[in-house]
């Protein structure tokens, strides 16, 4: 039983450091989307009740994204962090689709995209060590 739950694996160093950027920059866009939207968004405002709770709302569900990522770093589990990660990337997807649909900006869209590679060749190394 032991060597079928692989004990022994631990998340890569890189896949660690790159979660720990994903963590810092959660926690700024938690506090972006609750609190000031212009500073990512210019000419946001969260003056009404709608854009509060859509702001809101995603700064919650960054929220949640960060509080998983640290949990598994901190338990260093690589199954934790591959399961975090690919909901990430699906709402990464989601995200770009959004972007596209809505004629949104194409430097925040090329970002979420340049985030979803990272966090996929996260989820490639994370396999690789889960499958061993």
């Amino acid at each position: 039983m032991k060597n079928k739950l692989h004990l022994h694996q631990s998340i890569p160093s890189s896949v660690k450091i790159f979660s720990w950027i994903l963590i810092v920059a959660g926690i700024f866009f938690f506090y972006v989307f609750t609190f000031n939207p212009g500073l990512s968004f210019p000419g946001a405002s969260i003056t009404d009740y709608s854009s509060q709770l859509g702001f809101s709302s995603a700064g919650v569900r960054v929220l949640g994204s960060v509080v998983a990522l640290l949990i598994s770093v901190i338990f260093n589990k690589p199954q934790w962090l591959f399961i975090t990660l690919i909901s990430r990337l699906v709402i990464e997807t989601g995200d770009i689709i959004v972007n596209v649909a809505t004629d949104g900006t194409i430097t925040n869209t090329i970002l979420i995209g340049v985030i979803a590679i990272l966090e996929l060749w996260a989820v490639i190394k994370l396999y690789k060590i889960i499958k061993t």
